[in-house]
C-alpha cells in the first residue's frame, strides 16, 4: 500500500513538473515589442517617449534578441554574439553579456583596472537597436581596418 502510494505521488510530481516547464515554455515564449525612446526633462520642458521603426523579439529561453526595422527582421543576436555598442572613427565591438526586457549589456574585449573583464556598456533598448540594425561583423571589422590607416 505504501508503495502504490509513493509511486502516485512520484507521478503526479512528475506531471506538476512536466505542465510547469511546458507552462514556462509557452509564456517565455518570443513576443516581439515596440522600441520607445527615453523620456526626457530639458530646462523645465517634458518631452515623452516617441515610438520609433524599431521592434524588438527577445526570446530568454534561448538567450535571443531580433531587431525589426519597419516590421523586416534585419539583425539576430545570441548571448555570445559580437555586436557594437559606440562609434566614433572606429566601431567598438564587444560581447553581448546580458539581454533583459529594456537593456542589452556588451562587455569590451579586453581587460582593464585590474580586473579580469573590460568595461561593461548597458545599451537601452532604442540605442542598441539603432546602432546594430543591419549589423555585418565582417563589414564592421573591414571598415575598422581601412580607417584604422587613416588615423
Amino acid at each position: 500500500m505504501l508503495i502504490t502510494f509513493c509511486k502516485i505521488i512520484g507521478l503526479t510530481f512528475f506531471y506538476v513538473r512536466l505542465f510547469y516547464y511546458i507552462y514556462t515554455v509557452i509564456n517565455n515564449k518570443a513576443k516581439m515589442k515596440q522600441v520607445f525612446t527615453k523620456a526626457r526633462n530639458r530646462r523645465g520642458m517634458v518631452y515623452p517617449a516617441q515610438p520609433t521603426k524599431y521592434a524588438v523579439d527577445i526570446n530568454k529561453t534561448k538567450d535571443l534578441i531580433a531587431i525589426y526595422e519597419d516590421g523586416k527582421c534585419t539583425a539576430r543576436f545570441n548571448l555570445g554574439d559580437t555586436a557594437e555598442y559606440n562609434s566614433y572613427n572606429l566601431r567598438y565591438l564587444g560581447k553581448i553579456i546580458q539581454i533583459s526586457a529594456n537593456t542589452v549589456t556588451i562587455e569590451e574585449p579586453y581587460n582593464m583596472y585590474g580586473q579580469n573583464h573590460g568595461r561593461r556598456h548597458r545599451l537601452d533598448m532604442n540605442e542598441f537597436c539603432w546602432r546594430n540594425s543591419g549589423f555585418d561583423l565582417a563589414e564592421a571589422n573591414r571598415q575598422n581596418f581601412e580607417e584604422s590607416q587613416y588615423i
